[in-house]
């Protein structure tokens, strides 16, 4: 069986900010990793990514790295890969978040505008001002 990680798991494993926590966490991924896998969604990159921005203050170069090594772990399956590693490399590039570029990523992949009341958001390719 296939596990789903939840963010505060993979945040603490890749934080190890609280030792029984993080042993759990590592060990729990570990295991899943060798045998069927862990699933990684959208939702939980997006979350994690701002966890480590907003409540550990994580440099956006060092969360980039980061979730680029754990989307390339043998054994994790991340839902859109594709989509994701697109949404990484502008995230690296760019001023907005991470769940700015999924959204925008997958608005695109559909052939739909996004809209935002965001300018900063709005200065991205595919992105309209209202």
């Amino acid at each position: 069986m296939k596990f789903g990680e939840r963010t505060n798991v993979l945040v603490r494993a890749l934080v190890g900010d609280d030792p029984a926590q993080t042993k759990k966490a590592e060990r729990v991924f570990l295991q899943y990793a060798k045998d069927d896998g862990v699933f990684v969604s959208l939702v939980v990159l997006a979350e994690i990514a701002w966890m480590l921005s907003a409540a550990y203050r994580w440099e956006r170069s060092v969360i980039h790295d980061r979730l680029v090594r754990l989307v390339r772990t043998r054994g994790v399956i991340v839902e859109e890969v594709d989509l994701v590693e697109s949404a990484l490399e502008r995230f690296r590039e760019g001023k907005a978040d991470l769940a700015d570029y999924l959204t925008t990523g997958k608005a695109a992949s559909v052939g739909a505008e996004l809209v935002t009341f965001d300018k900063r958001l709005a200065r991205e390719g595919g992105v309209r001002l209202l």
